[in-house]
């Protein structure tokens, strides 16, 4: 038979029913809890998520300043859309600050995010400046070369991580081989950054070739109990 337990009010606890107060607070118990603690007030609470309200700000203040520079653009027109100035780097800080600091998303996606973002800023300073042809003949290479050489790097210190990048590391391989492409159908590109570009896409194939061998090895292991 299951023994009563008298109830302290004060302090929410059961105590045996030999005792008439409670040894903790000295309060009369009673034979079970009141009707407020039986049903307690629950006040309901409104929680906002800090990192969602700092992007929906980042967010109006990047669509903004851009459509403010549109604007002015237009009304002082001169022939030159400077607007491509301020609202390429603006764009920039935008994925920066929203897909690379305060985002949870893969190491992969973000630095494909980052170097199309940085290649499409320095494209448009160069547009807004003369369609000088410095983006795409030195910084394209060069920041795809330095994209390529960094998931290779993290791929190979974090090897868990393998996996869940490989889609990413082809891509980049593809991407890798865009400024040879350019090059070979006679397009300008500085030599230094293409050399580095098509070496890290290089070093890239033999990475994912000793990752797919490896994981062939594996499947045959598996399969004859090797």
């Amino acid at each position: 038979m299951e023994r009563a337990m008298n109830y302290c009010d004060d302090c929410n606890v059961y105590v045996a029913d030999c005792l008439e107060y409670c040894p903790l607070c000295g309060k009369r118990l009673t034979e079970h809890p009141s009707e407020n603690e039986l049903y307690p007030h629950v006040s309901k609470k409104t929680y906002v998520d800090s990192r969602s309200l700092m992007t929906e700000y980042l967010s109006l203040a990047t669509f903004l300043i851009i459509a403010i520079c549109v604007v002015i653009n237009l009304l002082t027109w001169d022939g030159t859309p400077w607007f491509l100035a301020v609202a390429a780097p603006v764009l920039y800080a935008w994925v920066l600050i929203r897909v690379t600091i305060i985002s949870d998303v893969s190491a992969g996606l973000k630095t494909l995010l980052q170097m199309v973002s940085v290649i499409g800023m320095f494209m448009a300073f160069d547009f807004v400046v003369g369609r000088l042809g410095w983006s795409y003949e030195v910084m394209m290479p060069l920041i795809l070369g330095l994209g390529i050489a960094y998931i290779d790097f993290y791929s190979y210190f974090h090897k868990s991580y393998w996996r869940e990048n490989l889609l990413y590391a082809v891509l980049f391989l593809l991407m890798g081989f865009i400024p040879l492409i350019l090059y070979l159908v006679g397009i300008k590109i500085a030599i230094v950054p293409l050399v580095l570009c098509t070496f890290a896409s290089g070093i890239t194939i033999l990475g994912i070739l000793r990752f797919a061998l490896r994981q062939v090895k594996s499947e045959m292991q598996k399969k004859f109990h090797m």
